[in-house]
């Protein structure tokens, strides 16, 4: 178990089957089985949405060729996918908009992650965007750090008891579970996860299948809630974070393919939203999209 603790005070700001798709959650903030399309309210002032860019399931050559090409045009990334640590295949979701430096790493071992993390954090950074594929010495990661103030603590290689404790423990000092990731296999899932000082309750629901998963969702929404954070796991499992709903409009998908996810990313493209959580396993998609004019 690598555990990391590192008390930051850093200059500011932040880090594509058409078939039916099975469990394919969509929430619209305070509009409970109401259309998603709703007007803004009208004394709201619109807003500029950012320019974004999103791929998915490239290999580590073209996923290098778009983080250089993106980067040079004054983009960020906001959240990174691994999957299939044997041939990797990435896939992120960037903005135009401007922000606190950031650095991203691919391919690394669970001791290159190490490695970096400790030179990062040294620099005033913190992993804001984090994503293993594979178990033991094969497991594969891949990173966003970014210059951000705060206090947080980071662990991974979790197995799932060490993973509910590590929850507990940071729940009671007022941390909360911004950044996480289920690796390893179906027997023995692993985690990698980022704690940060934060205000708010939150809780976890860890390993569901895609039916768990959707019952909870149906349970949680109508109590309120909404997942903040989602990630496949080996096996075609759901671990996912849930806050409190702030009233934005939102969307969550889950089980889908490739194909499925990119049809998604289309039509949900369309009507004014961008994936802001993405992340891949064994080739099953989960993603959590916002409005772009956030």
């Amino acid at each position: 178990m690598r555990i990391f603790v590192k008390a930051c005070v850093a200059a500011a700001a932040l880090v594509t089957a058409l078939a039916p798709i099975a469990h394919a959650q969509t929430k619209t903030a305070n509009a409970t089985n109401a259309p998603s399309a709703q007007s803004a309210p009208a004394a709201a002032a619109p807003r500029q949405a950012p320019v974004f860019s999103a791929y998915h399931g490239v290999t580590p050559g073209k996923q290098t060729e778009r983080l250089n090409t993106l980067r040079n045009q004054g983009y960020r990334p906001i959240t990174l996918t691994v999957d299939n640590a044997a041939a990797p295949r990435y896939g992120a979701v960037w903005v135009q908009t401007p922000g606190a430096p950031w650095v991203m790493y691919q391919g690394m071992t669970s001791n290159g992650y190490q490695n970096r993390f400790n030179a990062r954090v040294a620099d005033g950074y913190r992993p804001t965007s984090v994503s293993a594929s594979g178990s033991g010495n094969a497991a594969v990661f891949a990173a966003i750090f970014e210059k951000v103030p705060g206090r947080f603590t980071a662990r991974h290689d979790l197995n799932a008891d060490q993973f509910a404790k590590a929850n507990a423990n940071n729940a009671r000092r007022g941390y909360m579970l911004t950044a996480l990731n289920a690796y390893g296999t179906a027997n023995d899932p692993r985690y990698v996860a980022v704690w940060a000082q934060a205000p708010g309750s939150w809780t976890v629901t860890t390993a569901l299948s895609p039916q768990e998963h959707h019952q909870e969702f149906l349970t949680r929404t109508s109590n309120g809630e909404k997942p903040s954070l989602i990630t496949v796991g080996p096996g075609n499992t759901y671990t996912a974070v849930w806050v409190k709903d702030d009233g934005e409009k939102w969307h969550e998908f889950t089980d889908m393919s490739s194909a499925g996810y990119q049809n998604r990313f289309n039509n949900l493209k369309e009507r004014g939203f961008l994936p802001v959580k993405l992340d891949a396993e064994d080739g099953r998609y989960g993603a959590i999209w916002a409005p772009a004019a956030s």
